[in-house]
Order: C-alpha cells, then sequence, then structure tokens
C-alpha cells in the first residue's frame, strides 16, 4: 500500500519513532540476556570438557597398567583429538566474546532509551505550549533531527540482533509465559554449536568406558 507523505505531522512522527526505538531497544535487551545465556552456558561446558580432557591425558599417560597396548594406543589417539578439539573451540568461542557483547548490547539499549526519553520530552513540551508557529515547528524538526542523527550512529557502531531476539520480543507480546517458552526456540548457530559441545561432554565419558571395555 502507498503511504501518504504530503501531510506528515512532526508530532505524529515522533510517536511513530518512538515506537520503532521502543522495538529496537527490546530486541536489544533479548540480545543482551541471550548472548549473557549463551556466555554462562559455555562457562559450565568449558568445565566439563577441560575436566574430561585432564583426565583423557592423565589417563593415556598412567595407563599402562590398566590397558592393554592396543586400548592404550586407541585411548592415547583419542585423548589426542578431544584435547585438541576442547583447545580449538575455546578459543574459537573465547574469540566470539560473548560477555563482552551482552555488555555493549545492554549500553546500547541504554543509549537508546536516553532517545526515547529525549523525544517523549519533545512531545510533552509540543502538548504544553500548543504552538505550532513556523518558528516552534523548525525547532522541533531540528531536535528531531538531531535525535535520529544520534539513532542512526548508535545503530551503524554495534551489530544487530539475531531474528530470534525479534521473534522473541513478539511472542512476548501476543502469548503468555508458558507458551513463549514452547514457541521460541532458538535455532541460531550460536545455540546449535553450544548444544552440539553439551552432547560432546556428556558422550565422552561414555567413550572411556568404552575402551576401557575393548578387549
Amino acid at each position: 500500500m502507498q503511504k501518504d507523505y504530503q501531510n506528515i505531522n512532526i508530532k505524529e512522527e515522533i510517536g511513530k519513532k518512538i515506537n520503532t526505538f521502543n522495538i529496537t531497544r527490546n530486541n536489544r535487551i533479548n540480545m543482551s540476556l541471550r548472548l549473557k545465556k549463551y556466555s554462562d552456558k559455555w562457562k559450565l561446558i568449558f568445565f566439563f570438557l577441560n575436566f574430561e580432557a585432564v583426565i583423557f591425558v592423565a589417563i593415556s599417560l598412567t595407563g599402562e597398567s590398566i590397558l592393554n597396548e592396543n586400548n592404550l594406543s586407541v585411548f592415547s589417539v583419542v585423548a589426542g583429538i578431544f584435547s585438541i578439539y576442547v583447545i580449538l573451540i575455546q578459543y574459537y568461542i573465547n574469540e566470539l566474546n560473548y560477555n563482552e557483547r551482552a555488555l555493549k548490547v545492554h549500553y546500547h539499549q541504554l543509549d537508546i532509551e536516553d532517545l526515547i526519553l529525549k523525544l517523549k520530552k519533545i512531545i510533552m513540551n509540543v502538548n504544553i505550549k500548543e504552538d505550532t508557529q513556523i518558528g516552534n515547528e523548525a525547532k522541533l524538526i531540528e531536535d528531531f533531527d538531531v535525535i535520529m542523527y544520534e539513532y542512526q550512529t548508535i545503530l551503524k557502531n554495534n551489530e544487530n540482533h539475531d531474528p530470534i531476539d525479534n521473534k522473541k520480543r513478539l511472542l512476548s507480546e501476543i502469548v503468555d509465559n508458558n507458551q513463549l517458552l514452547k514457541n521460541n526456540r532458538d535455532f541460531s548457530m550460536d545455540n546449535i554449536i553450544l548444544h552440539i559441545n553439551i552432547i560432546i561432554a556428556l558422550v565422552m565419558p561414555l567413550i572411556i568406558v568404552l575402551i576401557f571395555r575393548m578387549e
């Protein structure tokens, strides 16, 4: 549908932008919480992965008395591969800086909140004065342009949110909390990699048991 831009009113335009800013801010809040959750989960996963890697290396170095030669060779290969994997995945996740990004996005949403308050202040001043003189209208537009420039600068200097963050916001507006948990599936690559490593951390003790039971 074609939009009519001929009768744009500065007060209505400010109201629309407040809604837009609120949407962006809520997406940033969801993004910050999501990244913080990734960071917390990875700390727990790395604890188990590193603990298992230490167990693997210790057994491979001192396993002559409990493993036969063939089993010890297999165990040493698995231990070496697993240890290298733990080092590489830890380096990869550290480079993603989940905790630092979560904090940066948190400050970003606070900056947007400041801009929202500035826009609301403009509207309140208009409501108080109800003065539509050309000079005052031009001052409103000038103040509005300054805020929009600040908003665009903030967006350019920060990473964009993931679709899952917007989906969570939309779902929170139309369903209750229980339904939100059921429908808000996170299929982002970050979450997929995280769950793959949860599986690895759970499977590795079983591999140790299997190798010990090999004839």
